[in-house]
Parts: C-alpha cells; structure tokens; sequence
C-alpha cells in the first residue's frame, strides 16, 4: 500500500480530525526535497530553507502533568513523535496546520503512524476556521484541559514565520476566554436559573409542542429583528414585507414594531431579570396574533400574564433541560439553540422552524456611527436616566465592520457575533445579514433589505396564526408532573446523605509531613473513593448543570497538579475534594428545597 493510502486511512480513523480543503496559503514553494542529512529542504522565491528536525526541549511536555498542547506544524513529525514519547498518557496534541502545500506533502511523503493515537487530533485548514475546530473540542472533555494549556511551534514556523505562530496563540486564547464565560456560570447563578424553571413549569402544559414545529415554516423567509442603531434606516422597508415573511422580533424592538404597523409573529425573550417585565411587558398588550417564544428562565410574571400564545423550547444541548424532557416523558426534537441573547433565540428558532434564508436585521453587535448609539430609536435606551443606569462602555475592541472598515464593539457584543459564525457553519444555514451596518458576520451573504424583499418576498405567506392552530401542546398532566418531581426530590434527598458522608470521610483524613509511602498510598485509595462522586455528578444531567462551574474548577485544579505521590499533592487533592463535595451538599439541598417549594405551592 502507498504511504498516501496508509496516512489517509490513518487520519480516516479519528472523527476529530478537521481536514478541509484550503482556499489559500500564506507561505508557497516552489519545489521541496530531501537534503543529505535527511531534512527537507524548500525553494521559495530563490531561496533555499532548511526544515531540522531540532527538537526545541525549552517547549517540551510536563510528563508528570495532564496537558493539551497545540503544535504549530505538521512537516516535522520527529518533532511530533518526539512530543508524543514526552507527554503523559492523559496529555492530548492537536497539531494545527493552516498550509495546504505543507500538509499535502505531509499526506504523502510523511509516516503519519503517529496520528494512531486518539490522543493526537489534527486540524488542517484555513485559520479563519479554527474558532469553530476549538469550540468542537472544547465541547468534550477536553475542556477540562483549558488551564494546562501549551504551545510548541515546529522548526519552520519558529524560524520562519513566527507571525503564524502568535496568531495561532492570539485565536486559541480568544477562544479559551469565550468557552470560559460560557461555562463559567457561578452555581447560585445556575440554581437561580433552576428556581424560574421550576417556577414556570407549569406553563409547559399551556405551551405549543415545539417538536410538531420542526421545519413548519421550510423555506419560508424570515426577518429576525434586532435592535441594533442600524435598524433605523430600513424599518419602513420593513413595513412593505411584513406579509411575505415571517417576523421574528427580539423584545427590545417589538414594541416599536408594534407602533409601526408592523406585528411581529413571534416575540423573542431570554432575561430572567425583573426589568425584562418592567421595560417590554409591564401594561402591554400585544396583539393576539403575536406569539411569545422563550425559555423557562423567563421572568414567571411574563407567561403568567401574555394573552397571546407561547412556546417554550428546552435549551439545546444543555443537562438541566435534556434531564426536564427525560423526566416528564417529553418526546421529539423539542430544543433550539438559544445562546445567550434574545437575538440567539430568535435566530434558534427560526432555525427550527425551518426558515430559509434566515434573514438579520438591526443586528449590529457594534456601536453605531456615534459612540453614545447602541440602539435603535423607538427603545427604552431613549430614555437617559435608564441609559445612565445601564451603561454600555466602549472597551476599545475593533472587528472588522459590515463594510470592511473597523467598527468598535464590546466583548458581549463579539462572544454574541461568534455564537452566530459556530451557529451558521454548524448548520450550514443560508443567512443574509440586511443590516446594513455594524460588525461584519462571517458565513452570511449581504444584501440589503430592499434586495431581500425582491429576491425572496414577493409573495404572500400563509398567515402564522393558522399554522399554530393546528400545533398541539405538551402532552403533560399537571397531576402526573406532580408525582415525578416528588419522586425527584425523594432521590435527591437520598443523595445528598450519601455526599454527607463522603464529605465528613475526607474531612477526616490527616496527611502529614512525616507520612512514610505506604502511608501516602493509604491516603491515596482514600481520596480515590471520591471519583465515584465525580462520576455521579457528570452522569446526572440536572447535577452536572447546576455544578458546572465547580465541576470545571476542580478538574482544572486537579489537573494542575503532577502525578507524584507526595504529602503537597495530597493535601491538595484533598482541598480540592472538600470544595466539591462541600458544593454538591449545598447544590443538592437546593434543589431538593425548590422540589419541595414547588411542590408545595
């Protein structure tokens, strides 16, 4: 078999690997051989560069360490092995390879035998792409490697191009910063979550069925409605198609909508906060053929006192709903991907629905052409005693803008820009930014509203309400709801003993100083009892949620430390065990006292 064929059903074996075709590269040769000494050698623009395999020992891996180090580089795979033969067992290697020349020469010229290994993932592709390759890998378990992250550039990139290596750093914090803010949730943040859900659990049995919406609107046109300043100058365009496209608006906006003649089909709300109520809700009445799209999180006052329909979709992928479905027997596809705003949720579920294009409107995720613009006119944000009270600080952040010129946004504003590229690319969505302003969005085409409105709107659709009479609510029994949660709260009840006692046992241990070895491995298998904990915690969707936070943190500390048995790492394995168990004896009577509140009322 030729070495090509061997390298590529290697590669064929790990669905980790990202191998795309490249649409360019920055650094080309003109032709490459082998020198005497068996280095490559490359020819480019007349000039001769010499590839050593130089094995730099100033980067090498802590062997003793749970590491994931990223490698600059796919040519000099000595190097590569060399990493390999260092790293513990338990490290992990993505070798990240934005030349297509270098990794086609590789493909065929190279042993790529190492890449047997799951633990080593290669990523061989644009770099503009490797936000979406992190944000894949660190949605595994590997995100428990976020804080023992290395770096380890190849002889040509560290001789050659170190630009390319402090891009490669500059994109992968960038990353690590985002999926941090999105884990990093505090665990009262979460049980306060948990707290509304509970709350509003009722509304499941008055909400439409979202998995009979799955695709009902296929390839219908949709404007999602952001309020972003830019929204101001193609508002009355939108007043001429609001019949030949389903409007999704976000809440900010809906109420200036609604002044202008144009009724949104859906309202769109995340905010669990009072002021939600208070600003877009509070002595509203919308019009009956609006409907109300949003999570159980929301404020209870909004579903209590909405006139109109709603729909409440579980949060796609997240263990607190996925463990609600499980419980309550919810069948089908009933989750969306809501993000982090009420533009991601009404992005979500015009996704869900099936629409297409998905068309953006007022999304500008940047300031306007005045600082002092965040929003369009016609908002709460006119009013300046609130604007006062909420301000939003430029914090010097330039992206690239809708018309290529560099725009100021925020860091909310751009983790939100970058949940729409991983949501776009993700699903292979046909989306049109028509805002006409702000931060530029990748993976959308851009027209304007007007071009929007000629190219996919020239007809009528069929009127939404009609649809949603023919979708059915949950199929749930509030009796029957009733005993499952008092079954839940009876096992938790039970867990949380269990905790109780393996919390007062590692509180007990003494470690010290003078402890021979056999006393460390004692202590040792001791600590080891707790793994099962870790492992409850993980496997319990609704636990997992609410103790992510603390979880992550205990990983990252655990895996900070080396693996040598000595009185300091065991010491500190046991403060770490302390902090988690002390946590999940706490979370856990938390949610056995909202059971029961809930319950009760």
């Amino acid at each position: 078999m030729k070495l090509i064929d061997c390298n590529i059903e290697v590669l064929s074996q790990n669905t980790d690997h990202w191998i795309r075709s490249h649409s360019g590269n920055d650094f080309s040769f003109e032709s490459i051989r082998k020198d005497d000494e068996g280095d490559d050698v490359i020819c480019t623009n007349g000039q001769m560069l010499v590839l050593r395999n130089d094995f730099d020992k100033s980067s090498q891996p802590n062997h003793l360490k749970r590491e994931l180090t990223f490698v600059l580089g796919i040519i000099s795979v000595k190097e590569i092995r060399e990493l390999v033969r260092t790293m513990s067992k338990e490290s992990f290697l993505i070798i990240i390879e934005p030349n297509n020349d270098f990794f086609t020469y590789a493909l065929s010229e190279k042993d790529l035998s190492v890449f047997e290994s799951p633990n080593v993932i290669l990523f061989a592709d644009d770099l503009n792409n490797l936000s979406l390759f992190l944000d894949n890998i660190f949605s595994t378990n590997l995100l428990y490697y976020m804080k023992c992250i290395k770096f380890y550039f190849t002889y040509f990139y560290r001789q050659y191009n170190v630009d390319r290596c402090i891009e490669v750093v500059k994109l992968i914090k960038e990353t690590v910063k985002y999926k941090t803010m999105m884990y990093g949730n505090s665990i009262e943040d979460s049980l306060i979550g948990f707290r509304h859900n509970m709350k509003n659990i009722e509304y499941l049995a008055r909400s439409k069925d979202v998995s009979q919406l799955k695709n009902s609107f296929k390839n219908v046109p949709a404007i999602v409605v952001a309020a972003g300043p830019s929204l101001n100058k193609n508002i009355e365009q939108l007043k001429d198609i609001k019949n030949n496209a389903v409007i999704i608006a976000v809440d900010t906006i809906a109420q200036r909508l609604c002044d202008e003649g144009i009724i949104p089909d859906f309202i769109c709300s995340i905010e669990r906060e009072r002021e939600t109520y208070t600003y877009f809700y509070e002595n509203k009445t919308y019009p009956a053929e609006t409907t109300l799209v949003a999570p159980l999180v929301l404020y209870p006052k909004i579903f209590e006192e909405f006139q109109g329909d709603i729909i409440i979709p579980t949060r796609q992928n997240v263990g607190e709903f996925i463990w609600l479905q499980e419980i309550f027997g919810i069948s089908g596809d009933n989750s969306i991907s809501i993000g982090q705003s009420c533009a991601h949720v009404a992005f979500g579920f015009a996704e869900h629905i099936g629409a297409s294009p998905i068309v953006l409107i007022g999304q500008d995720l940047a300031f306007g052409s005045e600082a002092e613009q965040t929003h369009a006119a016609g908002t709460i944000y006119d009013d300046e005693e609130l604007a006062n009270k909420f301000p939003i600080v430029q914090e010097g952040i330039l992206v690239e803008g809708y018309y290529g010129i560099d725009v100021q946004t925020t860091n909310t504003w751009n983790n939100f820009r970058k949940w729409f590229e991983v949501e776009i690319y993700k699903g292979d969505l046909d989306v049109i930014n028509a805002t006409e302003g702000g931060a530029k969005i990748s993976y959308t085409h851009q027209l304007s509203l007007k071009e929007v409105s000629e190219k996919y709107c020239s007809k009528e659709i069929k009127p939404i309400k009609e649809v949603l009479e023919n979708i059915a609510e949950y199929p749930l029994n509030k009796i029957q709801m009733k005993v499952v949660l008092q079954e839940q709260k009876d096992l938790f009840s039970k867990m949380k003993l269990e905790f109780e006692h393996q919390l007062r046992v590692i509180r007990s241990l003494k470690i010290a100083h003078k402890d021979s070895e056999i006393d460390l491995v004692k202590t040792l298998n001791k600590l080891s009892n707790t793994d099962p904990f870790y492992e409850y915690v993980i496997g319990n969707l609704l636990l997992r949620h609410n103790l992510q936070p603390i979880l992550i943190s205990s990983f990252w500390d655990l895996y900070s430390l080396e693996q040598v048995l000595s009185f300091t790492n065991l010491n500190r394995n046991k403060e770490i065990q302390v902090e988690f168990l002390t946590a999940s004896v706490y979370v856990i009577g938390e949610i056995v006292r909202i059971l029961e509140d809930n319950l009760n009322n």
